[in-house]
């Protein structure tokens, strides 16, 4: 990769986060339209519950059909595109007349374009900072942006329902989600590269342009990877509980004013910011520490979500409720920061990230459209929020005892495959070019198999090794490249003789 690239690269961590931003405020806020929603449509709390869960399962729910897009369409009409749905979205909710118009044109609507929006950031930033050693740090930053949208946007979206009403909020929000638009004109495509760090032209493109990429759907074969599926759905399981409720509990339950209950959401907002930036910070140095690893710190975030939702049980006090948020905050980060892009990573390859990434936000989405919805049945039947809190609780726990096994997998003892990217148009390749051409003009049997080996390995661009990523392997892959282009020279030798 250029150094250009490498510039341009925090340009895309600022245009990603900026998306972000807005995505996050929209889309996250649902706990405070959940408010407003039953203040000015007198609905019940299990019926209303679907506002704040279908819009941010949406966001999620569609991110599979993002990344097919991203892959086919390129990072800039993807999300100009998206930012265009939501604003469409938030317009046509001014028009609800019931609850039903309202959960299709603000959850499904509005939802869809922020998911579409959302995952081309997921897919540029670690793109661009592929195999350089500050990756975690650009994606934290990149995804410390959903944190300040969720501080930011709470006191904004009160403010602009208490001023224009609950149709002046939604149509504010929609010329706001309008920049998503203007941002995402600025994603430039890499050099046309199949994003390995020597390049490979792929002739008959311009340089700026996108080159689809294939679809590759094996890694649902991957064990590990339904186990991080069914993480991912119970945590956001028990995190819809509370984002959909906790305004509700704050206000009915401990009788605190709108504005300190819409707060809360700024507060959680705050602490995701800062514990993304600092979960990517620390995973980078996972060389330095096996404890710095990823997928420790993912385990270790939820355990910690799961555990606060017990204790917020016996909070009684505005105090107790901020201490509860900053510590749901920092769990609620390893749900959607640097930490699952690197789990990924390490599974099944930079190149490989769009659709397993995307899979997982889908499922996330089931989680996210039953969690509050089922909380707010059980507070219609038992006027109680403790059993739903209970049940977040309970999911959260049980969502980080599952990643064992995949902790196992990731951390046993094995052998890497190292990867040596050939120029297809090095005078090596072409001079083996003309080798097997002139070898199987002749019918030599014993050369054709040599050449047709070399043809497999270099022709395919790559060549493996078993061996760790040390001085020693460096070595011995230059040892069994010369030792190749020795065996072509000497079979054209013996050829000619």
């Amino acid at each position: 990769m250029c150094l250009g690239n490498v510039y341009y690269g925090w340009v895309v961590v600022l245009v990603a986060a900026i998306i972000r931003i807005l995505v996050y405020g929209i889309s996250y806020t649902s706990g405070v339209v959940y408010v407003i929603i039953l203040e000015n449509f007198e609905t019940g709390a299990a019926e209303t519950s679907w506002i704040s869960s279908l819009i941010t399962a949406m966001t999620f729910f569609i991110t599979p059909l993002a990344g097919v897009l991203v892959n086919q369409l390129g990072w800039r009409v993807v999300t100009f595109c998206g930012g265009l749905l939501t604003c469409g979205g938030l317009l046509l909710s001014t028009l609800s007349t019931n609850l039903v118009l309202l959960c299709l044109f603000y959850g499904v609507i509005t939802g869809a374009g922020c998911g579409i929006s959302y995952m081309s950031g997921s897919i540029a930033v670690p793109t661009y900072f592929h195999q350089k050693k500050i990756q975690n740090l650009a994606v934290g930053l990149a995804s410390a942006g959903g944190g300040i949208g969720s501080f930011v946007f709470p006191p904004i979206v009160r403010f602009l329902n208490n001023e224009y009403g609950w149709k002046g909020m939604f149509m504010m929000m929609g010329g706001l989600s309008l920049h998503i638009c203007v941002f995402g004109l600025l994603y430039r495509p890499l050099p046309n590269t199949d994003q390995n760090e020597n390049s490979i032209k792929k002739k008959g493109q311009p340089a700026s342009s996108h080159v689809p990429e294939p679809n590759d759907w094996t890694f649902l074969k991957s064990l590990v990877f339904h186990f991080i599926s069914i993480n991912n759905v119970l945590f956001s399981f028990g995190s819809s509980i509370i984002y959909g409720h906790l305004a509700a509990y704050a206000k009915f339950h401990l009788h605190i004013n709108d504005n300190d209950a819409a707060f809360l959401y700024s507060i959680i907002g705050i602490s995701i910011t800062i514990a993304k930036i600092s979960q990517g910070l620390i995973a980078d140095f996972h060389k330095v520490h096996p404890i710095f690893k990823a997928i420790n710190q993912y385990i270790i975030f939820y355990l910690i979500g799961g555990f606060a939702t017990s204790f917020l049980l016996v909070v009684t006090g505005y105090g107790g409720l901020l201490v509860y948020c900053i510590l749901f905050g920092a769990s609620n980060a390893a749900n959607g920061g640097s930490l699952i892009p690197a789990i990924l990573i390490e599974l099944f390859g930079p190149n490989k990230l769009s659709l397993p990434y995307a899979v997982v936000l889908a499922q996330m989405s089931i989680g996210q459209i039953l969690g509050a919805p089922v909380a707010g049945w059980m507070y219609d039947s038992m006027k109680n929020y403790h059993y739903p809190f209970l049940l977040a609780s309970a999911s959260m726990t049980v969502s980080a005892i599952i990643m064992v096994y995949p902790r196992h997998y990731l951390t046993r003892p094995r052998e890497e495959k190292t990867i040596i990217i050939i120029d297809i148009e090095s005078p090596q390749a072409q001079e083996i070019d003309r080798f097997s051409d002139e070898v199987k003009s002749k019918g030599t049997t014993h050369s054709m198999n040599t050449c047709d080996k070399i043809k497999e390995e270099e022709g395919s661009m790559f060549l493996q090794t078993d061996a760790m990523e040390d001085q020693q392997t460096q070595d011995k892959i230059v040892s069994e490249r010369t030792s190749l282009i020795t065996t072509v020279a000497e079979e054209k030798r013996d050829m000619e003789c």
